[in-house]
């Protein structure tokens, strides 16, 4: 059942989506590392500030301009009793990026994805989803 529901909210969110490549020019990238952005990056840093969640062994199956689906073993602390001693725990689970935005100051890397849903194979923390922003990166 939880599987069924995680399909379905890929499958939702993938339905949602522009599917051709020919609306819009040039590729998506993601800031990787909060500084750098790549194409189908295998690690996806999302808190920047205390690098309390991100994603590792990322494996994309699809990438195009408007969306990219891929799996991935995400880490994710528990910030108890505090996030400096907290507990990083670790679940698979499916990611989708989306809303894709031009970077004003980046020269190389005009369009990046700004948005993640990350759905855990179980719960994670309590979260059976996530949702994620991503910035432009910091040159």
């Amino acid at each position: 059942m939880k599987r069924a529901l995680v399909v379905a909210v890929v499958v939702a969110v993938m339905a949602a989506m522009p599917t051709s490549d020919a609306a819009a020019g040039g590729r998506s990238f993601v800031s990787h590392d909060c500084r750098h952005a790549a194409i189908t990056p295998r690690q996806i840093m999302f808190a920047c500030g205390d690098g309390g969640f991100y994603m590792t062994q990322g494996h994309w199956t699809i990438w195009h301009r408007y969306r990219a689906v891929g799996s991935a073993v995400f880490h994710l602390n528990d910030c108890t009793p505090s996030c400096a001693e907290g507990t990083f725990h670790t679940m698979g689970g499916t990611i989708v990026l989306h809303r894709r935005e031009r970077c004003p100051d980046a020269r190389r890397h005009h369009h990046v994805f700004t948005r993640a849903v990350i759905a855990f194979g179980e719960p994670l923390l309590g979260h059976h989803r996530e949702r994620a922003q991503l910035f432009c990166p910091n040159h």
